[in-house]
């Protein structure tokens, strides 16, 4: 038996609150030993200085926001890709509400999906 993993929608309890952000870390180290990666939600008006010290690719499902790297912007939506090398200091700036999918590596070094974190995963379909 394969140990693949469908996360559906509607089987998980998103809890996102307003003027914050919300990550979900589907794949953490509660099944992966080396790679992380989900779900986020930045709420419009939300605004984080961080520094990620893995590397971390982005991909914008919905909304715009704003990246600033020092005195460089980057504006991103739905569609866009972003490329964060670790250790890239940078700050999140949600123009509007922002869902994006994530993959960080090694999952290890990142707060979210160095979790051990068990969501509701739907099993295979066989078809006979």
């Amino acid at each position: 038996m394969s140990d693949a993993k469908v996360f559906r929608q509607a089987d998980q309890a998103y809890v996102i609150e307003p003027s914050k952000a919300s990550v979900f870390a589907f794949v953490n180290s509660g099944n992966s030993s080396t790679m992380g990666g989900g779900l986020g939600v930045f709420c419009a008006g939300f605004e984080l200085e961080w520094t990620v010290h893995y590397d971390e690719f982005l991909f914008i499902h919905r909304g715009n926001f704003k990246l600033c790297l020092g005195e460089d912007i980057y504006h991103a939506g739905p569609g866009d890709t972003i490329w964060l090398p670790a250790n890239t200091a940078f700050t999140y700036i949600a123009e509007e509400d922002v869902w994006f999918f994530f993959a960080v590596y090694p999952a290890s070094a990142s707060p979210a999906a160095s979790q051990a974190i068990d969501y509701p995963n739907a099993g295979p379909q066989r078809v006979s």
